[in-house]
């Protein structure tokens, strides 16, 4: 027996299998609630995208609400930035802008030792005596620097 070829389809052009009475126009598309919820929710996004936008080169606050002549100790790039001198027994503030954790650490054991996660800010108190403290990261040995306490 010959094999016939039909080409036809089992559903007529505009029909779909699932629901042989259902139409089709065109390419399937999302519910309409969908499409107004992802509307709202790009409208609602929109104003906080374009406010990064404003062409403002100071941010509305700083990073970290420290008073002017504080202690200051800032981690970028695996390097420490120090204020300068610091009082004895004054509070430093330490702020880490990498992206990984690390720490101040005093080289003599007992005087100072802050683990500081990425992005993150914490304190510690300065010696009460006067001196230069040396320090470094536990994790990053290369990284080292002197805290002058004055």
């Amino acid at each position: 027996m010959p094999l016939r070829q039909d080409n036809s389809h089992p559903h007529p052009p505009g029909r779909d299998a699932a629901s042989p009475g259902r139409q089709i126009h065109g390419p399937i598309s999302r519910p309409p609630l969908r499409r107004a919820a992802a509307a709202v929710l790009a409208l609602g996004i929109l104003p906080a995208v374009l406010s990064g936008c404003s062409g403002d080169d100071e941010p509305d606050s700083p990073a970290a609400s420290v008073e002017d002549g504080a202690a200051l100790i800032t981690i970028a790039d695996f390097e420490y930035a120090t204020t300068g001198t610091i009082e004895p027994g004054a509070e430093v503030t330490v702020t880490n802008q990498d992206e990984v954790g690390h720490t101040v650490t005093s080289d003599e054991e007992g005087f100072f030792d802050v683990e500081v996660g990425p992005g993150e800010t914490v304190t510690f108190t300065a010696p009460d005596e006067p001196g230069d403290y040396s320090y470094h990261c536990i994790p990053h040995p290369a990284m080292v620097s002197v805290l002058t306490v004055g």
